[in-house]
């Protein structure tokens, strides 16, 4: 639903140049995500009759505890899209704000000097539809049980969100903000592929249940079983999730790495 949402937010907005179309995209949004937690709420239901649901050959599980952070997630995007999508921001000029002005001069809405200045928001249509690809993203990193989908979720969340922090195109602090945060979140990306392909190197597979068969069996002491698996050596296993550990707290900018 999100990813049919996106390509019609897409569509509609090639074949039109008002850019006060963005409160109209906003509202659809809106409903999108509402139809979209009632989609999760009846998976809920069903994944709660069966335990949970294979997709895409063991990319992504769907199972009750998935589903009701889905559900989470599609409640408060929509609050952030109720919030940031309608007003525009207030913009005050000292030489219009003293008490004389405000009191005996009459403003008209998006004509005065002082406030009820167009808020950018109002002109970019894109927003909800950056919104909605986070927003994706998100959805198909709870559901990931391979870490091969991991990545790929978190690289589709972090677009949107580089181009979030830079969607005031003539902000120079925004602009700055952007490419820092691009250029972190690129090294962040660089040491969750490395751990992802020690990973792999080490073990065979990338599915997050081959990992844990592997590191139960290799407990398991050469006494007890006679395969190669009795020789793996989890230290391996362990720099590689250090690695990984490392870039995913790049990403939320946990301490120490939030310098």
């Amino acid at each position: 639903m999100t990813i049919f949402s996106i390509i019609y937010i897409l569509t509609s907005n090639a074949v039109t140049h008002r850019r006060d179309k963005s409160i109209l995209y906003s509202r659809s949004t809106i409903a999108v995500l509402l139809y979209c937690a009632f989609l999760a709420y009846v998976s809920l239901n069903l994944s709660f009759l069966v335990g949970g649901i294979g997709l895409f050959g063991g990319l992504f599980h769907a199972t009750p505890i998935t589903q009701t952070f889905h559900i989470f997630l599609f409640f408060i995007s929509l609050s952030i899209i109720q919030l940031t999508a309608f007003y525009p921001r207030k913009l005050w000029i000292k030489n219009y704000s003293t008490f004389f002005h405000i009191a005996l001069r009459k403003y008209i809405y998006k004509n005065t000097n002082i406030i009820g200045k167009m808020g950018e928001q109002f002109k970019i249509i894109e927003y909800p539809l950056i919104i909605l690809f986070i927003i994706t993203g998100g959805v198909l990193l709870m559901s990931s049980s391979d870490v091969v989908s991991i990545f790929l979720s978190i690289e589709l969340q972090s677009y949107g969100l580089y181009l979030l922090a830079t969607i005031y195109r003539n902000s120079e602090l925004s602009t700055s903000a952007g490419l820092t945060y691009f250029l972190l979140g690129g090294l962040s990306s660089c040491f969750i592929l490395l751990g992802t392909s020690l990973l792999y190197a080490n073990s065979g597979t990338t599915s997050l249940d081959g990992y844990y068969v592997i590191t139960g069996i290799s407990n398991v002491t050469s006494e007890d079983i006679n395969s190669e698996l009795s020789t793996y050596n989890p230290l391996y296993f362990n720099i590689s999730l250090l690695i990984m550990s490392v870039g995913f707290l790049f990403k939320v900018s946990a301490a120490p790495f939030h310098f």
